[in-house]
């Protein structure tokens, strides 16, 4: 075969010497002893972060002082590469295989007519590390699309689960409510007629009859308005919410006038989005707390406040100057059956559907008070 002229040599080695300073490759061209000779710009990047790119600034240096080895264990890898075709370094710097804290890389011997001696070429085997890469976004991706498929079938679960509650809690309140009417008709009718010529220890009991099936009757209620507020799909739409306060005042007005409170709605309206029926819950039974919970020693004041700057900021708060509660307890009055004021009549459900309603919605329900202060009550939206 005819030798090539000398000016196509030296445009191939031109050509190879682009091509390897261009190599998405992290490669290095180290003499015998594990001195770099010549390095591309990938490998400046990647492993000497802190040097000017382009510069040849790692020249003449050490491929040790790269890694976190001594330069006898780091010769003593390299040469053993040359022999097995690959090696690997802990570089202090640079993309690791996911399997192995070391770097990999292809390890090549290249004549070097120029040194008189062989040369090392030291490629990073970003192919193997693609590889491991690709291995492990597929383990994830399987994993995920199985974590996936159990969150969907857990939820078809919990779906029927709240379907079947909402429904049981239904039937069981109107089978509850049924006798109950009964009773509460025949405790009526018998007081009326028969009240009277009764002695006083049993129109006493009477009373106390009364009493307990009122408040069974709202008992009955609030588990039906719980179960609701858990397990009821919810109906989004756009409402104003002094529209909201105003109904939900008014449909309390004769429980205000009845105990002598009055209510002062402060600050500029907003609109927002929620469940209309929901929403009203959640008013009704934050007023209907502070008229059970009003101080026996002065007048109910209730203050409903409404400020913010923005759909993201609006609060809602309703404040009363009633008996308030312990600031300890601020959490533990939201959950179900837990009662502040164990000496009043209630059950301990009104605040936890508020709380659950305002959960539902990604509404922040909080609750801060002070013993014979009032409570303060607020719903932060967005």
């Amino acid at each position: 075969m005819t030798p090539s002229p000398p000016a196509e040599n030296g445009l191939e080695a031109e050509l190879l010497g682009n091509a390897f300073l261009a190599s998405p490759y992290a490669s290095f061209i180290l003499d015998w002893n594990g001195r770099i000779l010549v390095c591309n710009r990938r490998a400046e990047r990647s492993f000497a972060p802190g040097r000017t790119p382009g510069g040849n600034t790692l020249h003449g240096t050490c491929i040790s002082t790269l890694t976190r080895l001594e330069p006898d264990h780091v010769l003593a890898r390299l040469r053993r590469g040359t022999t097995q075709g690959s090696t690997t370094l802990p570089m202090a710097a640079g993309i690791r295989s996911v399997a192995s804290q070391d770097t990999e890389f292809r390890v090549s011997l290249l004549p070097s007519g120029t040194h008189g001696e062989r040369l090392i070429l030291l490629t990073q085997d970003q192919l193997r590390i693609t590889a491991a890469s690709l291995r492990q976004m597929n383990d994830m991706r399987s994993s995920l699309k199985a974590e996936v498929r159990g969150a969907k079938e857990a939820n078809l679960k919990l779906q029927e689960t709240l379907l079947s509650m909402e429904a049981f809690a239904r039937a069981a309140s109107h089978d509850l409510r049924t006798p109950l009417s009964t009773l509460t008709g025949a405790l009526h009718y018998f007081s009326e007629h028969y009240a009277a010529s009764l002695p006083e220890t049993a129109r006493e009991f009477l009373q106390h009859m009364a009493r307990a099936t009122d408040q069974m009757d709202r008992l009955t209620t609030e588990l039906l308005e719980h179960s609701v507020s858990i397990s009821t799909r919810i109906n989004i739409q756009e409402i104003s919410a002094q529209d909201a306060v105003s109904e939900a005042c008014t449909s309390l007005s004769q429980n205000l006038q009845a105990c002598g409170g009055n209510i002062r709605i402060t600050g500029g309206g907003f609109r927002l989005h929620a469940d209309p029926a929901l929403l009203h819950l959640v008013l009704t039974n934050l007023l209907s707390n502070s008229i059970k919970y009003r101080h026996p020693e002065r007048p109910l004041e209730i203050t409903i406040r409404m400020a913010g700057a923005g759909r993201d900021k609006w609060q809602l708060s309703v404040a009363d100057n009633g008996t308030g509660f312990a600031p300890e307890d601020r959490h533990l009055i939201l959950q179900p059956f837990h009662r502040a004021h164990p000496e009043i009549e209630g059950s301990g459900i009104g605040l936890s559907t508020c709380a659950e309603i305002c959960r539902r919605h990604n509404w922040n329900f909080t609750a801060d008070a002070e013993p014979e202060e009032g409570a303060v009550f607020t719903i932060s939206f967005g």
